[in-house]
């Protein structure tokens, strides 16, 4: 069944699970889900000093003019928006997640002093003392007030306008700041440095998708080979047959595996959250000071901390270093989403392994990265700066296809397929995939050399538009107005203002098809292809949300919208994941998801610490505790009471005795 959107001014959905997702029992600091997962009464309640009705304003002229939803994109999500560079093309910054990419963006573009000046702030946000400023706080730069963000994307919009896309993102990029120069797909396809990283390769005269995972003990890949009479033409090393089954296979067969997960955000959580549902048991590794928020280390580890057992250190202490090597010398596989100089600063690179534990897998989920190592193969990226570069976004968001091929990227208003979108998921599945290839080489070679296994976003991005190889998409696939990829296999809108996705027969009228179902409520639209057009297929487009409360009744074998409490008191209600199927048999995580640090004493006590070593790891705050908050038998701590609010009432900028009284109120 297909998705849709409720308006034409709404993102694209940022994954089926976050739509969905509901939870409930996170202490109130730890709970800041973002207004663009709730209601439009939340959305304003949210983006306080803004009045419905001029936001509502806002989003009409959004609809109706490009140029204006690219300037309500950027004063909604300063930090994530495209803006444009004094060459005409689009920059991305990506910060919106991360306080030390927001804090550091302010302070490399010069402008800290005028967002302190406005009244910004940069706090703790896991500290319950810092929930009076979750409307304008650096740390959590996805829910500002809507005069906090004006003001930030007004210091942006001024800033790039002073350089090229490409003298920023080489600069910003050098600077630790993820970014993107926004460029169609094809412009990605020539892209010098993808072709250097193999991302694409030449086979036979054409230029197409290289690799989509590599490991290390494969040495230099050998040059990719057409297909030959429809099978395809693969040398295979008969040297090392594998072993024979000593015994019948298992249902989970990484059953005894240990996998130490260092990731954070999405593609890499994911891939554990995936080895955790083949059997393996999954330390999940949290950071003592993390940088991104509540929303990313809380609300999206709903769905992603199923089957793990979690615990958080602090790093900078010895007692955590050693707790950090003992799992790691138990690990089969080494899971990170990190640069590679963060490797070496966290002990965690191939040098590092073969001295701490030679037969561990290093998996690496990276940004930009190919089969060849190249000058951007270190560069940062989230999900959606790889959209960015990889032409996505130019494929979502109003403006003329026509003037876009002929332009280039800067003649469109580009947009995001998702927040978090299939690149991370796939990420997270390749990743799964590679980290499995160096597993089961390593057991074949007898098990006593790791590898080193990479995937990348940068590929997982190009492998989703592996059908627009040979060139664009047609007119009717771009844009926020899409219906599909051809005339008659498309998403026609009927009454109601509801959709359905039909696949007419080739010889049909789709004009005159398109006036009927117009009038038709969705029921009678699809019964008009079984009954007018000889049974062609036709399903409803349904939102998210109607997915999950139709599949929340168990009669599915496939997708399963459930409710999960676990031990710590955390009830979620997500998709059962079913990434892998066994003799017809999806399989699922073995436990509902656990508080962020809660299955601490069960870590260490698996890794060998005594009682008495457990409550000292406590004690000293070598091992943090639950939700980077408070264990479940100390007493919470209370928040301050609020600050004097600032004047909120104009929707740019805030009078100067307004900013004076702010002032003395944060003091």
């Amino acid at each position: 069944r297909g998705m849709a959107v409720d308006g034409a001014s709404q993102h694209p959905p940022l994954w089926t699970g976050a739509l969905c997702l509901k939870q409930r029992g996170l202490p109130p600091h730890l709970d800041p889900v973002p207004a663009i997962y709730k209601s439009e009464a939340d959305i304003l309640a949210k983006r306080r000093g803004i009045e419905p009705s001029e936001l509502d304003a806002y989003k009409q002229a959004a609809i109706s003019d490009p140029a204006k939803q690219a300037w309500l994109f950027q004063r909604l999500y300063p930090f994530m928006a495209p803006y444009k560079c004094s060459d005409g093309e689009w920059i991305l910054p990506m910060a919106t997640f991360n306080r030390r990419l927001a804090t550091g963006y302010c302070a490399y573009l010069g402008f800290a002093d005028d967002v302190s000046a406005f009244g910004i702030v940069d706090r703790d946000p896991y500290d319950p003392a810092s929930a009076p400023f979750d409307d304008r706080n650096l740390a959590l730069p996805i829910g500002f007030n809507f005069p906090s963000s004006c003001k930030v994307a007004e210091l942006f919009e001024a800033k790039f306008l002073q350089k090229t896309a490409l003298e920023w993102e080489a600069e910003l990029e050098a600077a630790g700041l993820p970014c993107a120069v926004i460029q169609t797909w094809e412009a990605w396809m020539r892209d010098p440095d993808a072709r250097a990283a193999r991302i694409f390769a030449e086979v036979g005269g054409e230029v197409q998708l290289g690799r989509a995972a590599w490991v290390k003990s494969a040495g230099e890949y050998p040059d990719l080979q057409p297909m030959v009479d429809g099978a395809a033409a693969v040398a295979r090393d008969r040297a090392a047959p594998p072993p024979a089954a000593t015994a019948p296979p298992r249902q989970r067969p990484l059953e005894g595996f240990v996998i130490c997960d260092f990731a954070n955000v999405i593609a890499g959580p994911a891939c554990g959250r995936m080895l955790a549902e083949l059997g393996a048991t999954v330390y999940k590794l949290g950071p003592g000071v993390p940088q991104h928020g509540p929303m990313v280390m809380m609300v999206w580890q709903a769905e992603l901390h199923q089957g793990k057992h979690s615990i958080i250190l602090d790093a900078k202490k010895v007692e955590a270093r050693e707790v950090i090597q003992r799992a790691i010398k138990a690990a089969d596989v080494v899971l990170v989403n990190k640069m590679d100089n963060q490797l070496v600063s966290l002990g965690l690179n191939r040098e590092a392994l073969d001295v701490a534990n030679r037969k561990a897998i290093l998996l690496q989920l990276k940004s930009h990265q190919g089969e060849r190592y190249t000058r951007k193969s270190n560069w940062n990226g989230y999900d959606p700066a790889l959209q960015g570069k990889t032409g996505l976004m130019t494929r979502f968001g109003p403006h003329d296809p026509a003037a876009v091929a002929r332009e280039g990227a800067g003649a469109g208003v580009p947009n995001f397929h998702g927040v978090a979108s299939c690149v991370d998921y796939l990420t997270g599945y390749l990743a799964a995939w590679a980290g499995l290839a160096a597993l089961y080489s390593r057991e074949v070679r007898g098990g006593e050399q790791g590898d080193w296994a990479v995937t990348s976003l940068a590929v997982c991005a190009s492998l989703t538009q592996l059908t627009l190889q040979r060139g664009e998409p047609p007119p009717s696939a771009v844009g926020h107005d899409a219906t599909g990829m051809t005339p008659h296999k498309r998403v026609f809108p009927v009454a109601g203002g509801r959709f359905i996705y039909g696949q007419a027969p080739e010889a049909c009228d789709v004009r005159e098809l398109a006036a009927t179902l117009s009038s038709l409520e969705s029921d009678a639209a699809i019964a008009h292809f079984e009954n007018a057009l000889g049974g062609a297929l036709a399903v409803p487009v349904l939102t998210v949300q109607e997915i999950a409360a139709l599949c929340s009744d168990g009669g599915s074998k496939t997708a399963n919208f459930t409710r999960k409490r676990g031990e710590s008191g955390w009830e979620v209600e997500t998709w059962e994941p079913t990434w892998f199927c066994f003799d017809g048999a999806p399989l699922s995580c073995a436990r509902p998801p656990a508080f962020a640090g809660a299955d601490a004493p069960q870590v260490l006590a698996a890794l060998g610490y005594s009682p008495g070593e457990v409550l000292g790891l406590k004690q000293s705050r070598a091992v943090v505790p639950t939700l980077w908050y408070a264990w479940a038998d100390e007493p919470p701590r209370e928040p301050l009471s609020s600050p004097v609010p600032p004047s909120v009432t104009a929707a740019h900028n805030v009078p100067a005795r307004d900013l004076e009284l702010l002032k003395e109120g944060l003091e």
